[in-house]
């Protein structure tokens, strides 16, 4: 079933499913966010360095709030992640030399997340002001790509690891580039009049995965991966060594044996749709 369907069935549930005595409070919101997406990983900068990459995203909510402190959020987010930095590799067994590592990749996710409302300021039920925290699991898509001399290629299908190698510590298949996340975070919303809300929230993303830029700690044979993946895999993988040039025992790691992570720091803009039926003539099903 695709996200679109999905969403269509959760909405037909929600309806159907919410008896006539349902409180008054129960609303249903949709509107638009955006902000930052940073990635921390092994191209980013150490500590809060990471910060400084300034990936845009874009993306939709739907909440439904059953009762005044609880929610429940639908979320699209599109986007993308980059860095660029300037590492050592090694070249042969006393020599290193310095290259320039880069990647991109899409970003596109679907994910579900439940919200707390801490307290208020102001009145619940009319205009206010209430922190909240939130935890959620979500289906996100990447493609990590980098480029020589401005023209992009995909990684994930280069092998740049070894992946699929019999012998030795390699993967035996190449990375999944669809993966579950799960969410924790938190953030603020502000009821501004009738139905304008709007709102912040900072979350964080563990991925369970090292490959969002392709690179992880794994120990590497040159010659196994130039075997293994022809010249333009090696490439990408030491671009320092040369075929022919370097050994083929040369053994080297391209990064951390952390998994990598991206966060979402965001703002929202929603309109209240209306009630249920149970304050609004009982019916049961919902009304704008």
């Amino acid at each position: 079933m695709n996200y679109p369907s999905l969403l269509l069935v959760l909405l037909a549930v929600l309806c159907l499913g919410t008896p006539s005595t349902a409180s008054a409070q129960s609303y249903f919101e949709v509107g638009l966010q955006g902000g930052d997406m940073p990635y921390n990983g092994d191209l980013s900068e150490p500590g809060i360095g990471f910060l400084k990459d300034w990936n845009t995203y874009g993306g939709f909510y739907l909440r439904y709030r059953p009762v005044s402190r609880i929610g429940l959020r639908f979320n699209g987010i599109f986007g993308r992640i980059e860095a660029e930095q300037e590492t050592t590799v090694r070249v042969s067994s006393s020599e290193r030399a310095i290259i320039d590592r880069n990647f991109r990749s899409r970003i596109q996710e679907f994910s579900l997340a439940a919200e707390i409302d801490l307290f208020y300021i102001g009145d619940p039920e009319d205009r206010f002001v209430a922190p909240y925290v939130m935890v959620g699991i979500g289906r996100t898509a990447f493609e990590p790509q980098s480029q020589v001399d401005g023209v992009y290629f995909d990684l994930q299908p280069l092998k740049t690891e070894g992946q699929g190698i019999l012998n030795g510590n390699y993967d035996p298949a190449p990375y999944e580039l669809n993966i579950t996340t799960y969410h924790v975070g938190g953030g603020l919303r502000a009821k501004l009049g009738e139905r304008v809300v709007v709102g912040g929230e900072v979350s964080g993303r563990l991925t369970g995965t090292d490959y969002l830029d392709d690179i992880t700690g794994r120990r590497l044979v040159y010659g196994d991966v130039l075997t293994n993946s022809g010249t333009r895999g090696a490439f990408f993988s030491n671009p320092a060594a040369q075929p022919g040039e370097t050994a083929d025992d040369l053994s080297y790691s391209r990064g951390g044996n952390s998994d990598d992570f991206y966060f979402l720091i965001n703002l929202t803009v929603g309109i209240r749709l209306g009630g249920w039926g149970g304050g609004r003539g009982g019916s049961g099903c919902y009304s704008f």
